[in-house]
């Protein structure tokens, strides 16, 4: 595409958006931010004045409940909340959530490979430890190696909200919660009055390129009180900022190349044929290309200045992400009752292109430092590819009226999930690099690759094929009750039985794994009960206390053989490289106390919440550190402990107050033996997460004439963990330290005014005030090589927002 075409793109899209406020502005009409089933009854709740902390409704318990009246830990954002602070992806929603950690390695940096924490239970094995929810679907994944393998986010626009459920979610979410949950709650069709949400974005980076988005949200009856719907479209090109650089001459040969690009859409409709009975089917489509991986070369870039460069990789480290997600719902009043049913079937691509020419030059040539001439061009790489479908039923019945003594839910969940992922590495220069090792040693060049390695390329090209197929179907019934034993204590009682039945099948080929071909299948069925259990205390309507213990079961996974090139490795550890290793299943019992109050007439809100988890078997993923190839292990017991606690304050009617910090202790509690009297790795040995996390923020409003002028700013902090690194065990690269502390500063301020009906806020934002560029996943090929890649932080970036919504 030329820079005209480009720029001509790019002013059509500002025109669209520009034009598509205006006339809307004046249409829109006020829509409600909860919607509840036929005949429920959501719990008073006050409304606050301009002197108090704002209030929420979530639905964490599967209820319509106010967020100050539910006895677990929970952060909720408004869509209004979400853009104020400028969120507009997971990462920054984690981000902005003590005690959430979304972070990836930096051979995978911006690749859309992932992983998400939450109170540091994180594991990049097997079913993920956080459930991931687009309304009442998971949509969650086996994760592994694969950087096309991890977990599906929606980008964030026109939700009504999302939720953080901290804790095991055993009970009404499942086996993919037990660290918790992250919901999407998407707004419901109108009924009787047009709704509208519109956001227009332009931005630039410091030595980066432009960014911009366009959306439109129109909500609206098609028969009133009968048929609405919420129909919604949305675009976002987010600029890169790291430049390509030419192997040998080091000079710039492409700029910005880590640019993206977002398409997402959405319709629901809702039908209401009778009062008690509502229908609403919806579709949800989202598609994302990543032009390259946002990881730099530690050596050619200068982080003082925001300068990120590359001259490691020739090829294209693309990747791309393409799902939808139908979904019918059905809501039936019984009177006193609602009988609801989810049923949703996921469908999901993705394809991923990573350049492996010094991960090759290093593991097969013993090649580090230089690349040498012969190789100036030289660029082997791994395609890699992955279908994940999921068919998902749900029903559940539960009482209407919130306020009732006795509070219950009883449910069955049904699904049937399949992931297919092929990991193809192409290198048809291999016996060349094998070969020049050979003549730097003085020893005789390979006739063939079967001579070093006992198996010539998988198809006369690939140096490792993979090829996994991962089958679930589960089946669970569960009910949770709360009763008020005494007035304003009320018990809660919960639990969830699932039949899990996993069916593994992997093909492996290639030199990497010194095999022509090999295939492992394995079955197997699990049968776990994951109770909960709680007392609350409703002291006074602003004071809540309360006490839970809850339960999470993983169910079991598989490791592939890593192959006889990993022989060291596994020897240093204790397996055996050609078998495949079986995974059992992991569980978590986490205990926690809290309280939610709201102080001095509403003006001070307090959530806090204490926690400790005891987690047996934890699968572990990690990476053998001489060969670099990914193996995953049941490693022992952890303990975790910690705290959360958010403050929200108004201390005076312009000016809003936040604070929100976590702490969290998170480590291997059990040594691991290894052969020969050896330690694999040492009780105490700490997660790979942030002890401290801290998210501040204060938002000024000054009313100037009819405008309501505002500044906020939004810092983040995460601490970094001192803990010496256990140099002596072989799952620990000495040459990798532990992340750093990391801080970002946001600022915005703008304006807010009313058009017509409408509500406009027109901003301009400054993000990484500070221009922080932390190294955040350290990574090098190989013990011995010394080219080093990392990530880091989009540089500074400077935008205008404006956004319009009734």
């Amino acid at each position: 595409m030329t820079d005209r075409s480009v720029a001509a793109r790019r002013a059509a899209l500002l025109l669209a958006s520009s034009t598509i406020i205006a006339p809307l502005a004046a249409l829109a009409q006020q829509v409600g931010d909860v919607a509840t089933p036929p005949g429920a009854t959501v719990p008073p709740t006050d409304t606050p004045s301009s002197g108090q902390v704002g209030e929420i409704i979530v639905t964490a318990t599967r209820k319509a409940q106010s967020l100050s009246r539910v006895p677990a830990s929970v952060v909720a954002k408004t869509s209004a909340e979400l853009d104020a602070q400028g969120v507009r992806s997971i990462a920054d929603i984690a981000q902005i959530t003590p005690g959430v950690s979304f972070g990836q390695t930096a051979v995978l940096y911006g690749t859309g490979q992932t992983t998400i924490a939450i109170r540091g239970v994180d594991s990049s094995s097997g079913i993920p430890t956080t459930g991931v929810y687009i309304d009442d679907t998971p949509v969650q994944t086996r994760v592994g190696v694969s950087p096309s393998l991890s977990n599906p986010y929606p980008q964030v626009f026109d939700l009504e909200r999302v939720e953080v459920l901290r804790g095991p979610q055993g009970t009404l979410f499942g086996s993919g919660s037990v660290g918790g949950a992250l919901r999407f709650i998407m707004p419901k069709p109108s009924y009787d009055t047009v709704s509208m949400y519109d956001r227009a974005e332009v931005a630039t980076t410091k030595n980066g390129a432009e960014s911009y988005e366009g959306g439109l949200a129109v909500g609206a009856p098609i028969i009133t009180d009968k048929i609405g719907f919420r129909a919604s479209g949305w675009m976002r090109h987010d600029g890169g900022y790291i430049d390509r650089l030419d192997r040998t001459t080091k000079q710039v040969t492409q700029k910005d190349i880590n640019s993206s690009n977002t398409v997402s859409a959405r319709l629901a409709v809702g039908a209401k044929p009778t009062e008690t009975l509502t229908i609403t089917p919806s579709i949800f489509y989202q598609y994302q290309d990543i032009a390259d991986g946002s990881r730099f070369e530690v050596a050619q870039s200068d982080l003082s200045r925001g300068d990120q460069r590359l001259s490691l990789n020739t090829k294209p480290e693309s990747h791309s992400d393409r799902f939808y997600l139908p979904a019918l719902k059905v809501e039936l009043s019984l009177g006193g009752a609602t009988l609801v049913s989810d049923t949703s079937y996921f469908h999901r691509t993705t394809r991923t292109q990573s350049d492996d020419a010094t991960l090759s030059l290093s593991l097969f040539g013993n090649i580090v430092g230089t690349i040498p001439a012969e190789f100036a061009n030289y660029a082997p790489g791994t395609a890699s590819n992955t279908k994940q479908t999921a068919f998902t039923q749900e029903l559940r019945l539960q009482n209407d009226n919130a306020n009732a003594r006795f509070n219950w839910i009883i449910g069955a969940f049904y699904q049937r999930s399949f992931v297919r992922d092929q990991y193809a590495g192409s290198d048809p220069q291999l016996l060349d690099v094998v070969n020049y090792s050979q003549r730097q040693a003085g020893d005789p060049e390979y006739a063939s690759l079967a001579d070093a390695y006992g198996v010539d390329l998988y198809q006369g090209r690939y140096s490792v094929f993979q090829r996994n197929t991962h089958r679930d179907r589960q089946a669970a019934v569960y009910a949770q009750a709360d009763y008020e034993i005494v007035p304003r204590v009320k018990l809660t009682l919960g639990g969830r039985y699932t039949i899990a039945n996993y069916k593994f099948e992997g093909f492996t080929a290639g030199p990497l794994y010194t095999t022509a071909g090999h295939t492992d299948s394995l079955g197997v069925t699990s049968r776990t009960f994951t109770p909960r259990a709680g007392v609350s205390f409703q002291a006074d309507r602003n004071n809540l206390f309360y006490v839970s213990a809850a339960k999470g079961v993983r169910g079991p996974g598989i490791s592939p053989p890593v192959g006889l090139t990993c022989a060291a490795d596994a020897a240093a550890i204790g397996f055996d490289p050609l078998a495949s290793q079986t995974l059992k299943p992991d569980s978590i019992w986490s205990y926690e106390a809290g309280a939610k109050n709201r102080l001095f007439g509403g003006k001070l809100a307090v959530d806090a919440s204490a926690y400790h988890i005891d987690w047996n078997n934890v699968q572990t993923l990690f990476s053998l550190p001489t060969c670099s190839i990914y193996a995953a292990l049941n490693l022992g017991k952890a303990k975790i402990d910690g705290f959360d606690l958010s403050l929200a304050a108004k201390p005076i009617p312009a000016l809003t107050l936040g604070a929100s910090v976590a702490y969290t202790n998170a480590r291997y509690t059990t040594a691991i033996p290894g052969p020969g009297g050896t330690t694999i790795r040492r009780a105490g040995e700490p997660f790979a997460v942030a002890p401290w996390s801290l998210q501040l923020n204060a938002e000024l409003v000054e009313p100037v004439g009819s405008v309501d002028g505002y500044a906020r700013a939004d810092y983040s902090y995460s601490s970094h963990n001192n803990t010496p690194i256990d140099t002596n065990s072989p799952l620990v690269d000495p040459a990798l330290p532990r992340p750093p502390a990391t801080s970002q500063l946001d600022l915005r301020a703008g304006g807010r005014f009313k058009a017509g009906k409408a509500d406009i806020d027109l901003s301009v934002f400054v993000n990484n005030v500070t221009d922080s560029q932390p190294i955040l996943g350290l990574y090098h090929d190989s013990p011995i090589s010394t080219w080093y890649r990392a990530g880091s932080f989009r540089p500074r970036t400077i935008g205008l927002t404006l956004t319009a919504r009734q």
